[in-house]
């Protein structure tokens, strides 16, 4: 049975990426949307990992006891959640009523002012970045409100680049903003989203200024080599950073890089890493051997921003005490997180009406963004905040839901702050004509 289940989330995850590509193609959904973003973490964490993991009968770091019947329940989960997730997305409307809320006339900014707000970011960025994580109190917050600045500074450094490409001045102007940026991003971090945000914060400015209005074609080839530059930088940091710690600098980490194994991080990436056996395992262990915390993720979203200083026993989600209840071994069962994926946290915080619930909840989450888009296509002061929590919504499906939706609300929080007092003092109205909105995820 393990064995039909396995062709079954192969073909899934092949249905998806095809309807991806289909509505890219038609202008029916964007190419890159919060949808399809989402989608394709979830396909390769939710669906491809674990179908590798019972296909190879391999199960990294947990035991599955019983994988055949283990794997009929995680696909009638999986299942259940594409369902809702999409008619949530595509039929719900308290997203696109929310959206309308924060959308207003457009508004545009000069380009020699708008790459000199970049500049002043990451000059804001830098002390956010290593003077913030010395504060009690902020400590974490800090360091997420700094990668997010990176990520938006980079952004504007792609927004105005893709349009004066062939201008000398702004392409040396972009590549100290981009590599600023990068820098901020690789110091202190062991994890690959804070690099991640930066090179797709980029990719999203020269997207939405320029690519986004060409032929379907043509907006492939265009951005086709900026996503291999971004996937082979990530591949090497992925190989190199077992071996990295949090004291390791920029220099030794980039010529690390250099020599690393693109072909191992490439594979360890797509292969979604412990992510599948996890899922499998938590699906397998609630309720039979562990007590269900209902919903507790959605509870997670308010605890996170008190800090643990004021609530030492604030409870933690379940990604953080997996290895333990697991007995992972050859880890630091306390310190390592091995979250299970949001059908892995459902299985754990409620079972089948948790997917469900998860869901509904994810569907307009993520409609919320893709409407605010849509309504504003030519308003960086919107789209940019927007474009510097993709590598958080690329993680979404993998990690601790709770704690990568609350770092997706405060990236675009801090972001869209800074620009939205940029745009009341520097900004100005462009022609009424240019609000129609993008004709897209209708």
């Amino acid at each position: 049975m393990q064995y039909t289940v396995v062709y079954v989330l192969s073909f899934l995850a092949f249905a998806l990426a095809f309807m991806m590509l289909v509505q890219g193609l038609s202008r029916r959904v964007d190419m890159f949307s919060f949808r399809n973003l989402y989608l394709f973490g979830f396909i390769v964490y939710q669906l491809i990992s674990p179908a590798i993991a019972l296909y190879t009968e391999k199960f990294y770091l947990f035991r599955v006891s019983s994988p055949a019947k283990t794997s009929k329940i995680y696909l009638l989960f999986t299942v259940v959640y594409i369902a809702v997730f999409l008619l949530s997305y595509h039929r719900l409307k308290l997203a696109s009523w929310f959206a309308k809320k924060f959308s207003g006339p457009p508004r545009d900014i000069g380009d020699s002012f708008f790459i000199g707000l970049a500049i002043a970011i990451v000059l804001i960025a830098l002390p956010t970045r290593f003077i913030g994580p010395h504060i009690p109190f902020i400590r974490t917050v800090s360091v997420q409100v700094a990668i997010a600045l990176a990520s938006v500074a980079a952004a504007i450094a792609g927004w105005v680049w893709s349009n004066r490409r062939f201008n000398l001045a702004f392409t040396a102007l972009m590549l100290v903003i981009v590599g600023s940026s990068f820098a901020i991003s690789m110091v202190g971090s062991f994890g690959r989203r804070a690099m991640l945000g930066v090179l797709m914060g980029f990719a999203w400015g020269v997207y939405h200024r320029r690519v986004r209005q060409l032929p379907p074609a043509r907006m492939l080839m265009y951005i086709f080599p900026i996503m291999v530059g971004v996937l082979v930088v990530i591949s090497a940091f992925t190989a190199i950073r077992d071996n990295r710690t949090a004291q390791s600098d920029v220099r030794d980490t980039m010529q690390s890089m250099v020599s690393a194994k693109i072909d191992k991080g490439l594979k360890d990436i797509l292969a979604g890493q412990a992510t599948g056996t996890a899922a499998l395992w938590a699906v397998e262990q609630w309720p039979a051997q562990f007590e269900m915390r209902p919903l507790f993720s959605l509870q997670y979203m308010a605890y996170w921003y008190v800090p643990r200083i004021l609530w030492p026993e604030k409870p933690v989600p379940l990604g953080n005490t997996t290895a333990r209840l697991g007995r992972v071994r050859g880890v630091n069962q306390d310190a390592i997180l091995l979250p299970p994926g949001v059908i892995g946290y459902a299985a754990a915080e409620g079972g089948f009406w948790a997917v469900i619930v998860y869901a509904l909840f994810f569907g307009q989450f993520l409609r919320f963004f893709d409407e605010l888009i849509r309504l504003n296509p030519f308003n960086p002061f919107i789209l940019l905040p927007a474009g510097c929590t993709i590598a958080q919504l690329l993680g979404l499906a993998r990690g601790g839901i709770s704690v990568f939706t609350n770092l997706i609300v405060l990236s675009f929080i801090s972001a869209f702050v800074i620009l939205f007092f940029a745009n009341k003092m520097f900004g100005r109205s462009v022609q009424q004509s240019y609000y129609a909105p993008w004709p897209q995820s209708r």
